[in-house]
C-alpha cells in the first residue's frame, strides 16, 4: 500500500469489511483442565449454567495467527468455560489476550462486534522442540500463564469425548456466549450500563492438523488486572498441538437485559476488558 489514505472511503469499497472475519493458518496449543466448582460459579454470569457443577471444564488455547482475513498476522490466547443457555451447551470466555502487528485491529473488531473480552499484552510465544511444546503469556510484567505438554496422548480419555471434530482434515462448529454493553453517565455522574445483550458467536473450524497431548505443568501468576490464576487447575484432562482455519458464521441476540439487570452484569464482565487503572483514584506519573 502506497500513498495517503483518507478518512472518506467510498461504501463500496468496505464490504469486505469483516466479510466474513477468519483467522486462518492458526498454530498452537488448545488445553483442558477442570477448575475449582466455587470459582467456576463465582465468575459465570447467572443466566449461564456449568453442564457439569462439581468438575467445571476450562479451556485455554495459544496460537500464533498466521493469515487473519481483517489484520496482519498476530498472537492470541484466551481462556473459556464450557457452560450453558437453556438447551444449548457451549463456552463463555472470561478474556483474551492479543500481542503482534495485527492485535490492534483484531481487538477492536473483536470487541465492538462480536463482545469478546480482549485486551493487549507485552508477550505470547508458543514453541515446539519435535515432542514437547510450550506456551507462555506475559501481561503487565506478570507471566499470567505458561504451559508444557508432551505429545502422544491425552491426560484423560474424556477429550476424545470433548473434541469429536478435531482431528485432521475434521471439522467443529459451536457457539459461545458473550455480553455486549450500551455505557450511559447517569445524572449523578457515575457511568451506567442500561442495555446488555446476551449473544452467540458461532463458528466454524477447519482442523489440519491435531496432535493430542499431555500437560506436564501450567503455572499461572497472579495478577490483579489479568486473573488468569483464578481459574486453578484441579485436574489437567489434556491439549493438543494443532494448526487450524477459524470463521464466524453468525453473531447474534439471544436475551436482552435492561435497567438495574443489565448494569449488575458489569461486575461479570469488568476484568476481561479493562484494567484496574480504570477505577482506581490516583496514579503514578509516568516518565
Amino acid at each position: 500500500m502506497t500513498g495517503n489514505g483518507s478518512f472518506y472511503i467510498p461504501r463500496e469499497r468496505i464490504y469486505p469489511f469483516l466479510n466474513p472475519a477468519s483467522m486462518n493458518n492458526a498454530e498452537g496449543l488448545q488445553l483442558t483442565w477442570v477448575t475449582d466448582p466455587a470459582v467456576a460459579r463465582r465468575v459465570l454470569p447467572p443466566m449461564l449454567e456449568l453442564p457439569d457443577p462439581e468438575h467445571p471444564l476450562v479451556m485455554a488455547y495459544v496460537v500464533n495467527i498466521r493469515e487473519p482475513s481483517f489484520a496482519p498476522g498476530y498472537m492470541e490466547s484466551g481462556i473459556y468455560l464450557v457452560c450453558r443457555h437453556a438447551k444449548t451447551t457451549g463456552t463463555y470466555f472470561l478474556n483474551l489476550q492479543l500481542n503482534g502487528p495485527g492485535a490492534p485491529m483484531a481487538l477492536c473488531s473483536g470487541r465492538e462486534f462480536a463482545g469478546l473480552p480482549k485486551k493487549l499484552c507485552e508477550r505470547i510465544v508458543v514453541e515446539r522442540n519435535g515432542d514437547s511444546a510450550h506456551a507462555f503469556i506475559e501481561a503487565k510484567g506478570k507471566r499470567i500463564f505458561d504451559a508444557q505438554v508432551e505429545i502422544g496422548a491425552y491426560n484423560h480419555p474424556m477429550m476424545e469425548q470433548l473434541n469429536p471434530g478435531a482431528k485432521p482434515g475434521g471439522q467443529a462448529t459451536g457457539p459461545c456466549f458473550l455480553f455486549t454493553y450500551e455505557g450511559d453517565q447517569a445524572p449523578d455522574g457515575l457511568m451506567r450500563f442500561p442495555t446488555m445483550h446476551l449473544v452467540t458467536y458461532d463458528s466454524t473450524t477447519d482442523y489440519k492438523a491435531w496432535e493430542p497431548a499431555r500437560i506436564t505443568s501450567i503455572t499461572m501468576e497472579p495478577s490483579l488486572d489479568d486473573p488468569w490464576a483464578e481459574l486453578t487447575v484441579v485436574t489437567p484432562l489434556g491439549a493438543a498441538y494443532n494448526i487450524n482455519s477459524n470463521r464466524v458464521s453468525s453473531v447474534s441476540r439471544i436475551a436482552r437485559f435492561e435497567g438495574d439487570e443489565a448494569d449488575a452484569l458489569m461486575p461479570y464482565l469488568f476484568t476481561g476488558r479493562w484494567d484496574h487503572s480504570m477505577i482506581t483514584v490516583g496514579h503514578p506519573s509516568s516518565n
